[in-house]
């Protein structure tokens, strides 16, 4: 299903100013969204050449962590890149930084 977005512009009758709307359609609804697994993210970072033992992925109630054993370096952005696709989002907290994905 591809994904449409549309602006639509209305003035505002107060001060004259244009605003946009933005409509998206045919967006996939969270909750349609399925569900990942731990070991479907060990795949997923094994398929991008990453070797997921260099981080520790822990599955909490209706949360999944994806904490770095050690510094990642130049291997931070491939990884995240990997997290986005996934709906991982970088939650940035010194040495207990981490990525989350809501499930």
């Amino acid at each position: 299903m591809g994904e449409e977005t549309k602006v639509m512009w209305i003035t505002c009758p107060e001060c004259g100013a244009k605003l946009g709307i933005i409509i998206s359609i045919g967006g996939v609804k969270p909750s349609e969204a399925k569900a990942i697994t731990v070991e479907e993210i060990r795949e997923r970072l094994s398929n991008a050449g990453i070797d997921p033992s260099i981080l520790e992925i822990t599955e909490e109630e209706g949360l999944i962590a994806i904490t770095p054993r050690r510094f990642l370096g130049e291997l931070w952005g491939p990884i995240n890149d990997v997290m986005k696709e996934i709906g991982g989002v970088w939650v940035r907290e010194g040495k207990e930084s981490r990525w989350e994905i809501r499930v």
